[in-house]
């Protein structure tokens, strides 16, 4: 043997006296993971020949899969305290969301397009917005390399976790457990590029391979196809059979500003139009997800003969959009990207502990009474996209369409039963493999919701290491249960009916004042105390969840204007040792991965409710003064978490500067209620659009010339005393898609630094996305209206008057699903419309940068939002030493 001088000492047995390591079988023993080969470059003046390298490593959580389930599987495990070994058997992170396949990640906002602000938060929540978010503001372009570089970075960030890429699982060793029972004791795993074999001795096994390959390999019951109606009663099953969802190829075009000529290979299928009857098809949209092959084939063994069909159709559906004559808008347009590795959508589903069918969720999807899903005891996430059932005889069935889609009503709940495996007491899995009736699998197989499950069992495992607790056995103990439940939401993920209980969490008991809260007579559902409500989002709706399973109303703090504070008023003095800040990412909308070319509704960059640059601080209890205990500036991420005293900032903010506060008459797009003045306007015949305020005064719309709007580029639109001021002759235009609200006179303005005419009234934030989404609080300014025509939708919500707008006609005017709303003060002047500079002083406060002393108080100071003039604060949550471990216990 022959000893390196790595870090951990490495010991190297021959098979062979020969000096060079030319012949046999390299066999290296980890003990653990501070070091291994990977890390290490051999020795130059050794060199290998046949054969494989062979590692062993010890670990607690072994990953095999790195798409979204293992992603989120492996940093869940690994940030709450487990040594985690992640393989993925290609060069990118994220399955079908990586840069090799490019598929759009959605989830339980799917059938919710019209989730509106503060009504509806349907994403998922947790890691997979953490990396989405991160993606959106770092990757502004949409450039999917850079997608899965975020996700290597999240993986690299993770210290407790040893990545291998390019490295596929090929066998398990288990032995014999208790009755039925198997127990993995290693995983083999092969890079054959590098000749490496690795041997990995892990406690806990997650399967997220897609396939089912490590499950499979270690016994674990699984079923290929769908089930018939009977095996659990479900009404729109329709097996049995080994049928299965197909795999996709997709593509990506640009518009090359002149004509491109396209010639598929000669081996490329032929199309004509009546074959995409059930498939629609232009010329300058990408690649289509119903480009999709299955039969004949089986999906996990027969993959090679998949992806060549897929190619052969791919190259047919281009070639009779660029040559039939049928698409002439392709004209310009090249194809600059395809796959050559297929997105799958089914392989193998295992039978879990728990099987989830349809009945769970929507016994009937014809019924005029809605459903309410079950909320299973031991649930640890949610999803919502549709029962989504592909024909698995995709393209070589053109007569008939490629998928049935059942819409569900609410979002439902996700069991750690159908994580857990019944055969192997040390195996978890997570993603389309699980355990699923077929009918459900078609709605827990997208990508976020694969992610959730990721998260679920990440965690789950995390805990049984902690508690040495093999994960068979994690359901036997419900307190088990709302340990694992009470870390999940601690992390951001959504339990449907869950809320924060964790005994250890300080500021569930404290008294929340605010420096200002945006109350309407609708909904008292901005108020400070919200962010200890216990549940961090909007989610009773109709397509949300029923009252019965949720907490009504926004669920966060906002304020009326900016800046804004938030005090948490503890019961006792405590020494803080942690904060958690849960702040408004839009999750109403939809966020995803891939930047459609022709598509803006994603916003990649920062999302404009989100707190940017904002303090936290604490009133200390001894001298009873304020310290600053954390500064933070440039912020994107939803939930952050903060080790006090934070460690300076050492480099500026990336992002623009703050814009300007808001004018004090100025007038914002507010969530509509009919009851408030503030947003009961008045058109007279002359065009003159007018309010009255609290006092009874009119006031008049106009444009303040002097003043940009808050976060736009122009003139700001205000009111003013109609008396003070000439009065505004707007117009209400009907146009495309609505109606414009316009000026009699244009001026010139500077729009994305081009000189432009303005003229009509428009949001800020459309301003900034181009989409057809608003924001409670984003400003109104003066834009070109041509510019408008496909973005801004007016119209007038008529309270009293007359249809014709020849009379006076008195109603709301509502924009993008907001109303024009103004808070102006009743003692408003014109000579008061100029910019406030300061609204609130700024506190006094010292900078704490020792050991935190004991505080009465947290208050979090926000300074700035990506976007808009009030501050969403979902949840706070205050810790003490103590309780910043994971998995809080009952008291």
């Amino acid at each position: 043997s022959q000893c390196f001088a790595f870090p951990l000492c490495l010991c190297f047995l021959f098979s062979s006296s020969k000096n060079t390591m030319g012949i046999g079988m390299l066999v290296v023993v980890v003990a653990s993971l501070t070091s291994t080969l990977s890390d290490k470059p051999q020795p130059r003046d050794k060199v290998w020949g046949s054969g494989l390298i062979e590692t062993t490593i010890e670990t607690d959580v072994f990953v095999a899969g790195g798409g979204s389930a293992g992603t989120s599987a492996a940093i869940a495990a690994a940030r709450n305290g487990a040594q985690v070994v992640l393989v993925n058997g290609r060069s990118v992170l994220g399955g079908n969301s990586g840069s090799e396949v490019r598929v759009s990640m959605v989830g339980a906002c799917g059938g919710r397009s019209d989730a509106q602000p503060l009504q509806l938060d349907c994403r998922e929540g947790g890691i997979v917005e953490e990396y989405i978010l991160d993606n959106a503001a770092n990757n502004i372009y949409g450039v999917p390399e850079f997608f899965s570089l975020e996700l290597l970075s999240k993986i690299k960030a993770e210290p407790n976790i040893q990545l291998f890429q390019d490295t596929w699982l090929v066998s398990v060793t288990t032995t014999k457990g208790s009755g039925n029972t198997t127990t993995i004791t290693s995983a083999t795993c092969e890079n054959q590029q590098t000749q490496r074999r690795y041997i990995i001795k892990a406690k806990t096994y997650i399967d997220t391979t897609g396939d089912g390959r490590l499950g499979a390999e270690a016994g674990a019951e699984f079923i290929q196809g769908r089930e018939a109606p009977s095996e659990y009663n479900e009404s729109i099953a329709t097996g049995p059979d080994h049928e299965t969802e197909g795999t996709s190829l997709i593509y990506s075009v640009k518009d090359a500003g002149a004509p491109v000529t396209f010639t598929p290979p000669f081996w490329a299928a032929k199309y004509n139009s009546s074959q995409f009857q059930y498939r629609g098809v232009n010329g300058v949209g990408g690649g289509y997800w119903w480009n999709e092959i299955s039969y004949p084939y089986n999906t996990i063994t027969d993959g090679e003969n998949v992806t060549h069909e897929l190619l052969k159709d791919l190259f047919g559906i281009w070639d009779y959009i660029k040559n039939s004559g049928n698409h002439p808008d392709s004209k310009n347009y090249r194809m600059d990207w395809f796959g050559f590795v297929g997105g799958k959508r089914e392989g193998r589903r295992f039978k879990g502990q728990f099987v989830s069918t349809q009945n769970d969720i929507m016994k009937d999807p014809h019924a005029k009474v809605l459903q309410e899903p079950e909320l299973y005891w031991d649930r640890v996430g949610h999803a919502g996209w549709n029962f989504d059932l592909h024909n698995p005889f995709g393209m070589r069935d053109p007569s008939h369409p490629p998928f049935v889609s059942y819409p569900i009503p609410y979002v439902y709940s996700t069991a750690l039963g159908s994580l857990i495996s019944k055969d192997v007491t040390n195996l978890l899995f997570a993603g389309r493999l699980a355990s699923y009736s077929h009918v459900v699998f078609g709605s827990q197989r997208v990508m976020k919701s694969c992610a959730v499950q990721g998260q679920a069992a990440g965690t789950a495992a995390a805990f049984g290491i902690v508690k040495n607790i093999e994960p068979i056995n994690l359901r036997s103990n419900p307190d088990n249960i709302w340990s694992i439940q009470q870390q999940l939401l601690r992390d951001d993920a959504f339990i449907i009916g869950m809320y924060n209980e964790d005994p250890r969490d300080y500021a569930r008991n404290s008294i929340v004042t605010s420096s200002s809260e945006l109350v309407t007579n609708v909904t008292d559902d901005s108020k400070a105390s919200n962010v200890i409500s216990g549940q961090s989002r909007a989610i009773v709706s109709p397509k949300g969840v029923p009252p019965s399973q949720g907490i009504p109303g926004s669920n966060r703090w906002i304020s009326n204007g900016l800046p804004a504070s938030i005090s948490l008023n503890l019961s006792s003095k405590v020494e803080v040792a942690q904060v958690h800040l849960i702040f408004d990412t839009g999750m109403n909308r939809r966020l995803t991965n891939v930047k459609l070319e022709n598509s803006d509704t994603p916003i990649f960059g920062p999302q404009p409710e989100t707190v940017r640059d904002y303090t936290i601080e604490g009133l200390n209890a001894a001298t009873g003064e304020w310290v600053q205990l954390c500064n933070v500036t440039g912020n994107y991420q939803r939930r952050r978490v903060h080790n006090l005293p934070c460690p300076p900032s050492n480099h500026p903010s990336p992002l623009p500067p703050s814009p300007p506060p808001m004018l004090v008459n100025a007038v914002a797009a507010q969530v509509c209620d009919p009851s408030a003045t503030s947003q009961t306007w008045s058109i007279s015949s002359a065009g003159v659009v007018s309010m009255k305020n609290a006092s009874g005064a009119s006031l008049c719309l106009g444009v303040d010339y002097k003043h940009l709007a808050y976060g736009g580029e122009t003139a700001a639109v205000v009111v003013n005393p109609c008396n003070e001021m000439p009065p505004v002759k707007w117009s209400f235009e009907p146009g495309p898609q609505g109606s414009f609200l316009k000026l009699p006179n244009a001026s010139s303005c500077v729009v994305h630094g081009d000189n432009m005419t303005c003229q009509c009234a428009h949001v800020t934030q459309c301003s900034a996305c181009h989409s057809e989404t608003f924001y409670p609080g984003a400003s109104i300014e003066i834009w070109p209206c041509n510019d408008d025509s496909k973005d801004v939708k007016f119209s007038l919500l008529k309270v009293e008057g007359a249809n014709d707008y020849k009379d006076d006609v008195t109603g709301l005017l509502m924009v993008g699903g907001m109303c024009l709303d103004t808070n102006t003060s009743p003692g408003l002047m014109a000579s008061n419309s100029a910019v406030t500079t300061s609204p609130h002083p700024e506190p006094s406060v010292t900078l704490q940068d020792k050991p935190l002393p004991s505080v009465t108080s947290i208050r979090v100071n926000v300074k700035a939002t990506n976007g808009i003039d009030n501050a969403h604060i979902n949840e706070i949550r205050i810790y003490d030493a103590a309780g910043k471990t994971s998995f809080p216990s009952k008291q």
